[in-house]
């Protein structure tokens, strides 16, 4: 559920004089206590709630975000995104792909198993509970490890250039198995989102033969270079 401004129906920290504790006021539901993993920046927009199996999530959506340019490397790197290894930079570095998947393939098995052998009572409902709960586990993980991928590249070079691939076609088990689990196309996206407000460069490079001439370049590093620029031959 999302309200679609703060005030309509909802408002983000709605006890500011509390001393210690975050409240948000949801419509129909009243005062909720909420736990801030970090500080809110700019001006909340949307107010969003998520249930993730016996979690709940209070997403936030905020403008008016001030940048945080990070300091200039002078740097520039390729990569190369794969399934074996997720990424590969241009100077040999390798990215490895934790297969979280695979480190929990036995426990999910088991949990899968007992749940097979439970029908309509209490018990199925919590061997629902624990498969849900291990499947959330492996994602948030592949979360975690790739947003931590992305950061230390943006980190580390101004200029981050890779190709527009569709990683879909690049293996059959593209969406995740233990053998050949996923995550590289989302290293992407984060690299760009991260990128931008630390005021780095990231260029996208079209596949296939001459691709090397055709490139769009997501943002600059510098002031007031931010926007982005059309395609380039």
């Amino acid at each position: 559920m999302e309200w679609p401004r703060d005030g309509d129906g909802c408002r983000w920290d709605s006890q500011p004089e509390h001393p210690t504790a975050t409240f948000v006021r949801l419509q129909g539901a009243g005062q909720v206590r909420v736990h801030r993993h970090r500080p809110v920046k700019g001006r909340v927009k949307t107010i969003g709630v998520k249930r993730e199996g016996s979690r709940w999530y209070v997403i936030l959506s905020c403008e008016d975000v001030p940048a945080e340019p990070l300091p200039a490397t002078g740097a520039a790197v390729g990569i190369d995104l794969g399934v074996a290894s997720l990424v590969t930079t241009s100077g040999g570095e390798h990215v490895a792909n934790p297969r979280h998947l695979a480190a929990t393939a036995d426990r999910l098995a088991a949990a899968q198993r007992a749940l097979a052998r439970k029908r309509g009572s209490r018990r199925r409902r919590k061997a629902v509970a624990r498969v849900a709960a291990l499947h959330g586990k492996v994602r948030r993980q592949r979360l975690d490890h790739g947003h931590k991928a992305a950061l230390a590249l943006v980190r580390a070079y101004d200029v981050i250039v890779h190709e527009d691939l569709r990683i879909a076609n690049m293996t059959r088990s593209a969406s995740g198995t233990v053998e050949r689990p996923a995550g590289s196309g989302g290293v992407t996206s984060w690299c760009v989102t991260r990128v931008v407000p630390s005021g780095g460069t990231a260029v996208r490079r079209s596949p296939g033969p001459g691709s090397g001439l055709r490139a769009r370049v997501v943002s600059r590093r510098g002031p007031g270079r931010a926007a982005s620029s059309p395609d380039r031959r």
